[in-house]
Order: structure tokens, then sequence, then C-alpha cells
């Protein structure tokens, strides 16, 4: 018997568009944004191979200065431990696991892990963890707070600092439908400024290839515009909105510009939404706050987009040069169709009592 693990797909609240003429008729000429994150996968290819062994790593970015990189706390022995925080749900928690085992796997430096999750979840996640390889890893549990809405474990990036008040110094945030195949503490090191709240990739390709396609990752496609809140921003339309699933920061950093995201969720009503039907409010107002206050991750730490179909094109040697992994989309690693998946079931570990599977596992 099959016994087959339910994908969950982004659950989107929906707004009004808000928008002229124009931004509709734009919207029209869209293709699906599956078929639309597959093309801009296809067009980063060339960038990533060209970048990644070069150390040419800033894809237009300006470069950082006044770097603000606080050392992360010394753990036993004098070794430093790299802060990962993740967000899942009942929908994500074999990818919870099988994110936190490809970071262990392929780290040099002692790992603590920041994970909130439903607390329904929680028990079982910690009997499961304590069953495996993993049973020795550092490791804080919390449950999602209130201000989560059920489904939407993404929300948590905006209360990172409440969820986890001791959280300090350095951290790398990363979604649950990912995995890690390089030293997650090369990742810490990128230079984030005073100026800026994160380094993230922007998700947008070159306007050159596929331009009928490139402005659903523009901000135009994520925020409402014309939002009071969000019209004083002056935020340029055409800017590529980054990737949020992967990200660094500082505990002090990411508070501060949490305070400024959370008054803007305030803001938003049925009626006037600060975001598009693409998004919902907790996306739009993590975007509107960093806009402008963004550093570069390096393209090689994120290969993005990987679960945009169940079938995408890349060689078994492009792969392993990627560093990181990224499922999003509709189809999760765990689920019945999704590309490479093979990869991700290296990771895998299996849950002791048998509820949780992938699809692929057959009992």
């Amino acid at each position: 018997m099959l016994l087959i693990y339910v994908l969950s797909s982004p659950r989107q609240q929906v707004g009004h568009q808000a928008g002229a003429a124009k931004q509709i008729d734009v919207l029209k000429q869209a293709g699906s944004v599956a078929f639309a994150r597959v093309a801009k996968s296809q067009a980063l290819l060339g960038e990533f191979l060209k970048h990644a062994w070069t150390g040419n790593l800033t894809l237009g970015y300006p470069q950082a200065t006044n770097i603000y990189a606080p050392a992360p706390k010394p753990i036993s022995g004098g070794r430093e431990a790299v802060r990962v925080v993740v967000s899942g749900d009942v929908d994500s928690l074999l990818g919870v696991v099988a994110l936190m085992n490809s970071v262990t796997t392929n780290a040099r430096h002692p790992i603590h892990f920041y994970i909130t999750l439903p607390s329904a979840v929680i028990p079982h996640f910690n009997e499961w963890v304590s069953k495996t390889r993993l049973h020795s890893v550092g490791l804080t549990v919390k449950p999602h707070p209130s201000q989560v809405p059920q489904g939407r474990p993404h929300y948590a990036k905006i209360f990172i600092k409440k969820i986890f008040p001791h959280l300090k110094g350095r951290f790398a945030y990363l979604d649950p439908d990912i995995i890690v195949q390089g030293d997650i503490s090369e990742l810490l090191k990128t230079p984030i400024t005073s100026t800026q709240f994160a380094a993230f990739t922007k998700d947008c390709f070159s306007a050159t290839r596929h331009r009928s396609l490139t402005h659903q990752f523009h901000y135009s496609s994520h925020l409402n515009l014309l939002h009071p809140a969000i019209h004083v921003l002056r935020i340029n339309p055409n800017t590529c909105a980054p990737n949020t699933g992967v990200f660094v920061s500082e505990a002090q950093l990411w508070a501060n510009a949490s305070h400024h995201m959370q008054d803007l969720i305030t803001t938003s009503t049925i009626k006037e939404p600060i975001h598009s039907s693409m998004a919902d409010e907790g996306e739009a107002a993590l975007l509107a706050v960093i806009y402008g206050h963004m550093a570069p991750l390096p393209r090689a730490w994120h290969l993005p987009d990987l679960g945009a179909r169940a079938r995408v094109s890349f060689s078994a040697q492009f792969l392993q040069s990627a560093k990181l992994l990224h499922w999003n989309g509709h189809f999760k690693p765990w689920s019945r169709k999704a590309a490479f998946s093979d990869v991700w079931l290296r990771y895998y570990l299996a849950d002791p009592s048998g509820k949780y599977r992938p699809a692929r596992i057959s009992l």
C-alpha cells in the first residue's frame, strides 16, 4: 500500500487587485505563475554557473560597506554555533526534519536550530527528532504565536524575535522546502550593512528574456501600490521582489524591521488591502519594509523554483554545484510528483511512528 502524504499549497488571502488599467492589462498577458517561475529558473542557470565559481556573486547589487556582522556567541569549546531559524507546520514537517539533517550533515560548525511550529505538532516533532541522528543537535522549539494564521507558517518570519526573544546575533532563515548542500556557516558570512535589514536573493531574471513574464516577480505583482501606507514608501513597481524563503539577518536588525512590518499589517483591510491577489498581507508587509534595505545573497547559495512544476531540466552536475536547493512552488519534494525528489530523499529521516511518510516511500 502506498501512503500519500498530503501536499499543502500556499494559502493566500485574496484581496482586491489595486492598480490602474495598465496593471490589469499586464496581468492579463501573464502566463501561469508556475510557468513563469520555471522560465526564471532556466534563465538564472547561466548566471548561476557564471558567478558561482568566479566569486562575482553580487549580480548587480551595490557592494556593501560599513559591514554590520556581530560574531555569533561561542559555545563550549570556543566554537561558534550557527543559528538557523525555520518555520513549518503539519504539512511541511517532513521538510523541517530533512532540512535539519542536510544542514548538520554538511556543516563544519556546531548548529543551533530555532524551530517554530503549531503547538499541536510540537510533541510529535520532538519525539521524532529525539529518535534520529539529530537528537544531540542544538535545538529550541517554540509554538507559533497567535498572530500567525493557521496554514501560513511564513507569517512567523515577521515574529522571529517575539518567538525567540533570546535569539541574538547573526542567523539564517530557511523555509522547510529546502535542502542545504554546503557549509551553512559560509552563508552567515554574507555582508550586511547597518542600513540593511537582511540579505536576500532577488526573484527576477534579465528583462531581455521572457519579458512578458518578468512582471510577476516585481513589487507591483505583490503590493497594492495605491494603499496609502504603501504609496508613501514610493516603491518603484518594476523593482524585482526578493525571494523571502531564504535570508540572512541579525536579530536586532530584524526586530527593528519586524516592528514596521506589524504596523503595516494593521493598516490592511478587506476593502483596502496592502497586498495584491498574488500575495497576502504578511508577505506584502515584509516586502514593503525591506524595500531598499536589502543586501545580496551569493547566487550559489540559492537555487530556487525547483517546485514550480513536476519536471525541471537541470543536470546532476549543476544540482551538485548549488549549495542550497529550494522547492518553492506547488510541487514539494515529499509529494508524489516533484523534480529531484531523489536528492531530497538522501536527507529524509523516517518518522519512527510512521505517521509522516513521503509519497514515494511504500509501506
